[in-house]
């Protein structure tokens, strides 16, 4: 009996089958949407039944005899990121697609699910396969894969971005919408934001960061989570990092759903690491612990009106070198000479203890959104809590209470409007935010930075207008910034202050962009920009414990006030080779900086550098190429290059801690075929950072190091397996183990970088 029913069953659904109206026809072209080329031999796969199509030379593709019902769709092309797509057919239809065929492009920029029309200025982007490739890593060694992008760093675990040699308060980071509030002015102050979140990061460096920011002089990153595909299942992916130096283990998972009445997505990752080692010694305490996670909330009306709400924490304890931190001041001079740090250990460990840190951020933003035919209002709130504290090696049992502990809460609220004329474009809006920065009692230590309240209200505009062939943009933004400070006294006995300061500083740019012929492009961006001194740069004053150095305020610090000039020039020679390169100019009256001190000071909890905030004025000048060649099918060069200079006017002589120059090539081999796996491809990426070329400047403790050469080669690929759809990467970082000390880790004077290490990425899609 049970064998008739189950051939009844059979014949039942196969005659349904046979019943259903399969002949649908799905169609469309495949392209790159920012140099306009059609993609051949792009690859159209159907999840559900197993059928397929290829594009032809124009970049058409057709699937025949398909049934009516729900699909996804999986599309793949050499160099390409792969794309999925959800479609509900009913009837024949023509999907046009859009793939990026480069990992990291210029120009185009979503925020806030709605296109950022402001074309004329210099913008590069990382989507998620470059996100996947670095999945583990902090934000700004992502970004590195960006040219004119460099890190400043403290030891292994902790990295800012530098921007055209710029960083600190001067970049603006904008986590999905909202500048980031945190202790963002120090070397070692890590942005507390999980890449894992991000869909996409963009660094815009031109007229384009007046709406996020006035002393935005060095660039603006924008972290993007994209809207959520339209799709009515749940989808996601779980992803899954190990790195062999420091036995890093990352593992993290995103998930989204668009439902009839909204859209929702989840993210969370946990990291752990231990100690990281050089080629010839481990880097003792240099562990780290991570947490994040985000939840997104979206709410479409009739297409017209949109509420967004949004979640996000990140949790971070770095573990800082032990060999920084010396008792007396003819032990550190000998450690900043020595070959091998002090304190270091000849085993692995994953434990972490002074010194330290502990942060942690959280971020929540409410955001609304009305799209009339031909303007749109935004309107955003924003309340964000940043902790830090940090653990000095301290006498008596005390290393557990930190020596820093400073609470952050900032609000902001803005409201901008776009109108869409029948050719311009003009952005505008009012944008404020209140900080409050409270030191915790109980350090038992004067506060490395004042308790303060700080308020900022700005206005901004931006007009654009395109005519012929060339596109023109004009920018102005205002700030009123009103800082109110609690330092201590200089002298003694140590009294507690009342000290307030107003700035008014404006930023104004221009921008245009013009295509001279159908294969080159030019884009020139002028800005003027003021930005007055930070807390920190007047009041800091003690131990800056983390990046291992003393560190002075100088109260007297007057705004700066920046010129610079970007030229940006594309060439697409053909579709398969593509030049870019940008040159820049930023000259800076009263540029502050800090300026190393040609001594060493010794405290009742050791001997450290002393490092005191000046002024002087100064020109940064600089140029970035990229350049993309694919020859036959299979194979591409990527090469880009930074160039950079600081010039002190005022001493005649080179700035310090400007980015060295240097330059990236990777060769890659790629097939979509290869025998059960897709889209394998092989890289060999290599690096070379010449030596800095600070020349006449006696502020370093120790001459700069020599450059160095890394070689990065990698193997990554797609398969099938449990139904899922797998991508695996294996990775070598500094293949050939070399020795080396990068110039901007602070921690230089101490130890050398990691050695060798091998990366496994696995990430699965659901």
């Amino acid at each position: 009996m049970k064998v008739v029913l189950s051939i009844l069953l059979n014949l039942s659904v196969l005659y349904f089958i046979k019943a259903q109206d399969c002949t649908i026809q799905l169609s469309g072209k495949i392209s790159d949407p920012h140099h306009e080329l059609s993609l051949e031999f792009a690859s159209v796969y159907i999840e559900e039944t197993g059928q397929y199509g290829e594009t032809d030379s124009s970049g058409n593709y057709q699937i025949h005899q398909i049934c009516p019902g729900d699909y996804h769709l999986t599309i793949r092309h050499i160099g390409c990121e792969t794309k999925s797509l959800f479609l509900r057919l009913t009837e024949s239809k023509i999907v046009n697609i859009e793939m990026e065929h480069h990992a990291y492009y210029l120009q185009s920029v979503t925020v806030e699910d709605h296109k950022n029309r402001n074309e004329s200025s210099t913008q590069n982007t990382l989507k998620t396969i470059e996100l996947f490739k670095d999945s583990g890593k902090p934000l700004s060694s992502i970004l590195e894969n960006i040219s004119g992008v460099y890190s400043i760093k403290n030891g292994s675990g902790i990295s800012k971005p530098v921007i055209h040699g710029l960083t600190g308060n001067r970049v603006s980071i904008l986590n999905n919408g909202v500048l980031q509030a945190g202790q963002q002015w120090g070397a070692d102050h890590a942005p507390e934001i999980d890449p894992l979140s991000a869909q996409q990061i963009t660094v815009i460096k031109g007229v384009d960061a007046i709406p996020y920011g006035g002393n935005s002089l060095g660039g603006i990153i924008l972290t993007e989570s994209g809207p959520v595909d339209r799709d009515p299942h749940i989808h996601g992916s779980t992803l899954v990092h190990y790195q062999s130096n420091g036995q890093l283990v990352y593992s993290g998972i995103r998930m989204e759903q668009a439902r009839v009445k909204y859209d929702w997505r989840i993210t969370g990752s946990v990291k752990i690491s231990g100690d990281h080692k050089s080629p010839d010694y481990y880097l003792t305490n240099t562990g780290n612990r991570e947490l994040g996670s985000s939840a997104e909330w979206i709410r479409n009306i009739h297409n017209v009106k949109q509420h967004k709400i949004y979640y996000s924490f990140f949790y971070s304890e770095p573990g800082i070198l032990r060999g920084s931190h010396i008792g007396n001041l003819t032990d550190l001079e000998t450690a900043i000479r020595a070959e091998t740090p002090f304190f270091t250990k000849d085993h692995f460990s994953y434990r972490i203890e002074s010194p330290r840190q502990q942060i942690e951020h959280h971020l929540l933003k409410w955001n609304y959104q009305q799209n009339d035919s031909n303007k749109l209002l935004e309107i955003q709130a924003s309340s964000q809590l940043n902790h830090r504290k940090e653990f000095d090696v301290r006498r008596g049992s005390r290393s557990d209470i930190p020596a820093l502990d400073l609470l952050l809460q900032s609000y902001s609220l803005d409201i901008k409007q776009r109108y869409l004329f029948t050719k311009d474009v003009l952005y505008y809006g009012l944008q404020s935010k209140f900080n409050v920065n409270h030191n915790q009692a109980g350090t038992g230590i004067l506060p490395l930075i004042p308790d303060y309240n700080l308020f900022n209200a700005a206005a901004f505009a931006n007009w654009k207008h395109p005519w012929s062939n060339t596109i023109l943009e004009l920018g102005a933004r205002y700030d009123l910034i009103h800082q109110q400070a609690h330092p201590y006294s200089i002298s003694l006995p140590r009294t507690i202050l009342n000290e307030a300061a107003t700035y008014h500083n404006v930023s104004t740019a221009i921008g245009i962009r013009k295509k001279m012929l159908e294969t080159w492009e030019i884009r020139l961006n002028i800005g003027y920009t003021k930005r007055s001194p930070e807390i920190n740069e007047r009041y800091s004053f003690g131990l800056h414990q983390a990046v291992a150095g003393i560190e002075e305020g100088t109260r007297s610090l007057v705004a700066e006030n920046s010129l610079k000039a970007i030229l940006t020039q594309s060439i697409n020679v053909t579709e398969h080779f593509n030049l870019e390169w940008s040159s820049y100019s930023q000259y800076i009256q009263d540029f502050i900086f800090l300026e190393p001190q040609q001594e060493l000071r010794l405290t009742i909890r050791g001997a450290f550098p002393l490092f005191i905030y000046k002024q002087t004025n100064a020109v940064i000048s600089g140029m970035d190429f990229l350049g993309r060649c694919e020859f036959a099918r299979n194979w591409q060069l990527h090469v880009q290059a930074a160039i950079l200079k600081g010039v002190d006017l005022n001493q005649k002589n080179s700035l310090v801690a400007m980015p060295p120059n240097n330059i990236s090539t990777s060769l890659s081999y790629q097939l979509i075929d290869f025998w059960k796996l897709k889209n394998l491809k092989i890289v060999v990426q290599a690096k070379q950072v010449f030596k800095s070329n600070v020349k006449g400047n006696r502020q370093e403790f120790l001459p700069a190091p020599e450059g160095y050469f890394l070689l990065n080669p990698s193997i990554e690929t797609e398969f099938k397996g449990f139904s899922k759809n797998f991508k695996l990467q294996l990775l070598i970082e500094n293949a050939l183990n070399t020795s080396y000390r990068d110039y901007l880790n602070r921690l230089r004077y101490f130890a050398d970088e990691e050695g060798l290490s091998l990366n496994f990425n696995l990430k699965m899609n659901f």
